[in-house]
């Protein structure tokens, strides 16, 4: 009696087992939960070069639970297909809504130029445009389209009043509908750090309230203006506390969408007569609707940024274009030569990324190609990850140095430090 009384006061673990008894069914479901919630985490941890999985899982999995799919934006009145993509707007912003989130999302090193003792400086401008470039000294002439495009400019923190800096123009992604400035500041501001220059970045506009051309003037206009106009290019000079700026050594950078208008900056700012020295289109959106390409149909569900999502993009960008005549524009399509003979030969060289697994590999790489027949091509380098791989918002796979956007920076460093010695 007392032998029984002992082995029932004996307390029992949950995967104690009988003397004779196997697992029971809460165990085996118990182990079939732990698996089910620490293996994807795992496999996404290894797969993770970064070290960012959390956060790559999260952007993954969040727009599935808080969102439509992609398809339901097609036919809706404007107003709902703009109510769904402020969603996309926010969702982008809470990434870099504080330090800490910015640190999760981005890592410690990108983080630590926009905070701590080595933040770089920063200053925003209202800057007065018109037409393709600004009015002289701030004049209004009468004529194009006067307006204000505000314009962010970093530095390093450390440089000094005697510096004569590169200037690179930052143009942010987002398909040309969503994204901002404050979005991939961060990233300017680690550009502008590592390469010790100055970066700017203008807030243009967006679709579907502003169709092209209204986002690519923005930037076309705001960067002439800055290096045409000396007023401009002093009030910024002052702000930043430095001397002037190197304009041997002027670039134009940007991903995704940025990439895209990076493209088409360096064809203006050329075609105008400024000679560059440096341009780079990180995954770039270089065909309207992707053009029928094999990478769009084999990855047209790829995670975050897909074939519909693509498609959505373009239509709201190009949606005044009735004929389709647009799509075969130089200002458009990358694929298509600037007019002008002699802009073509002026060019400067061109720094492409693609990533394997990109809905905009191929029509990246028929872009790379061209650039490689006008002998404008510096290097092209493919990643084995999905678009927002890479450089973008995640840091999944390889390719040739491991870090894509690591990677971008320096070749801007080399090529900027051989044009200086």
């Amino acid at each position: 009696m007392m032998r029984k009384q002992q082995q029932q006061q004996q307390p029992r673990t949950l995967f104690q087992r009988g003397p004779q008894r196997g697992p029971n069914t809460l165990q085996i479901l118990v182990l079939l939960a732990i698996m089910v919630a620490i293996g994807p985490a795992w496999l996404l941890r290894q797969w993770d070069a970064d070290e960012n999985w959390v956060m790559n899982l999260l952007i993954i999995v969040l727009p599935r639970l808080m969102d439509t799919p992609v398809e339901h934006y097609f036919g809706k009145p404007q107003s709902d297909q703009l109510a769904r993509i402020q969603i996309m707007r926010d969702q982008m912003e809470l990434l870099v809504s504080s330090e800490r989130t910015l640190r999760f999302a981005m890592g410690d090193v990108i983080a630590d130029a926009s905070y701590g003792p080595n933040a770089t400086r920063v200053a925003t401008f209202k800057m007065p445009v018109v037409g393709k470039g600004s009015f002289p000294d701030g004049d209004d002439d009468g004529g194009g389209d006067r307006h204000f495009v505000e314009v962010t400019c970093t530095c390093p923190h450390d440089a000094t009043a005697d510096d004569v800096l590169p200037i690179i123009f930052f143009f942010h992604s987002g398909g040309m509908i969503a994204g901002s400035v404050n979005a991939e500041l961060n990233k300017a501001r680690y550009l502008a750090q590592k390469v010790e220059a100055v970066v700017c970045s203008p807030e243009y506009r967006l679709a579907p309230e502003h169709p092209y051309p209204a986002g690519l003037d923005d930037c076309i206009d705001s960067s002439l203006a800055l290096l045409s106009n000396e007023a401009q290019m002093h009030l910024i000079l002052e702000a930043l506390g430095i001397s002037g700026i190197d304009t041997r050594r002027v670039g134009t950078f940007g991903y995704s969408a940025g990439g895209y208008l990076s493209a088409l900056v360096a064809r203006e700012l050329t075609a105008a007569g400024h000679n560059l020295a440096l341009q780079v289109s990180l995954v770039p959106m270089a065909q309207p609707h992707g053009g029928g390409t094999s990478s769009m149909f084999e990855h047209w569900y790829a995670p975050v940024w897909n074939g519909p999502f693509n498609m959505l993009a373009w239509s709201l960008y190009l949606s005044e274009d009735t004929d389709g005549s647009l799509a075969l524009h130089h200002l458009i399509n990358l694929l298509v030569d600037p007019p002008d003979e002699d802009t073509i030969r002026r060019l400067p060289p061109a720094y492409v990324q693609i990533n394997t697994k990109d809905v905009l590999r191929d029509e990246g790489e028929r872009y790379a190609n061209r650039l490689r027949e006008q002998g404008k091509l510096l290097r092209l380098d493919e990643y084995n990850t999905n678009h927002v791989g890479g450089s973008g918002l995640l840091a999944w796979g390889g390719g040739p140095g491991e870090n894509a956007f690591e990677d971008a920076i320096k070749v801007v460093v080399h090529h900027f430090h051989e044009l200086q010695s």
